[in-house]
């Protein structure tokens, strides 16, 4: 079976309704990964193409919430239709609630998965708005490499957290139970990201989520955390 056909398969899987158990979604997700890819699979993958963008934009990150906070039991679905929410969790003998799930400074992540594929090697942080020209990120991805500090890390990832949640307050997304932002939390350490929390918990507070989380985007250092 070649990775895109079980990937489909577990796409099915996910999407029925009334969704799956927990502990099945984990385990049928670790076989996607452990399936033979491509390499075009795997570069398809780092930017978000099809059909491997629901993957990596929406079931990934709610998979790491779910390891993160212990999630163990309960159904998931995703129904992959395009439509409000992007994924239904409910524990046992409890209503249905609704994740929403968005990419912070997602333009980033797609020319940092650019420059690897083309190149061999990427860098970790370039720090540009989603909204910024095109100009400047060819700019600074011509440029040489150089070493971030932690300020620059912590505003740029702020920023691009601030602007999730501005984008996200529309009344459309009200009744929706939790927003769940991905973030580049892999850029410092845990203990550092509790200096940016008080403005995020500010800007969040009028959503009209119930929860807001901020989930990292790597596998290997779980972390986040709850602003709402």
């Amino acid at each position: 079976m070649t990775s895109t056909q079980t990937l489909d398969d577990f796409y099915k899987e996910i999407s029925v309704p009334g969704g799956i158990e927990i502990d099945t979604f984990q385990s049928r997700l670790s076989l996607v990964f452990a399936d033979k890819r491509s390499e075009s699979d795997i570069e398809y993958y780092r930017l978000g193409k099809k059909p491997w963008k629901k993957l990596r934009d929406e079931v990934v990150p709610v998979s790491r919430f779910l390891k993160l906070n212990e999630i163990l039991e309960g159904r998931i679905q995703f129904p992959l239709d395009n439509k409000i929410p992007d994924c239904w969790f409910k524990k046992i003998n409890e209503i249905e609630l609704g994740i929403e799930v968005t990419i912070e400074r997602g333009r980033e992540k797609f020319h940092l998965a650019t420059e690897l594929n083309e190149t061999g090697s990427g860098r970790g942080f370039i720090g540009i708005q989603d909204d910024a020209s095109q100009n400047a990120f060819n700019e600074r991805l011509s440029s040489p490499r150089t070493a971030f500090s932690t300020d620059q890390a912590l505003e740029a990832t702020k920023n691009g957290i601030l602007r999730c949640l501005s984008r996200k307050n529309d009344e459309k997304y009200r009744g929706v139970f939790c927003l769940l932002i991905e973030a580049h939390l892999n850029t410092l350490s845990s203990e550092r990201w509790g200096r940016i929390r008080p403005d995020l918990r500010n800007a969040a507070k009028y959503l009209p989520f119930e929860e807001v989380h901020i989930i990292g985007d790597v596998d290997d250092r779980l972390f986040g955390f709850q602003i709402k």
